[in-house]
């Protein structure tokens, strides 16, 4: 294993803006903490769910998954199934994500 690992992430909706960063800086304290500061992870985001969406049209991009088999390993935060959003949008006036 590499000294600085590159680790792909993906950030989530909802709550996945406000868990996946602090996620990370757990990951990197446990990884410096166990290893004395001779490792580190490199993250790198990848994009799924409406993150994806909103820069490339669709929720699961084949980019996504091209840098996921790449990289061997992806760590995802929580993301909108389709069918929530379809239901949302037939039960309320303004959908929520």
């Amino acid at each position: 294993m590499p000294n600085k690992p590159i680790i792909g992430y993906i950030e989530g909706d909802g709550i996945g803006a406000d868990v996946s960063p602090v996620m990370k800086k757990v990951i990197d304290a446990v990884v410096d903490k166990t290893y004395d500061g001779q490792r580190a992870i490199q993250w790198m985001e990848i994009y799924a769910g409406e993150k994806a969406n909103a820069l490339y049209g669709e929720y699961l991009p084949q980019e996504t998954l091209d840098a996921i088999q790449a990289l061997s390993v992806a760590i995802k935060g929580p993301l909108t199934t389709l069918w929530r959003r379809y239901a949302l949008t037939q039960c309320c006036d303004s959908p929520r994500t």
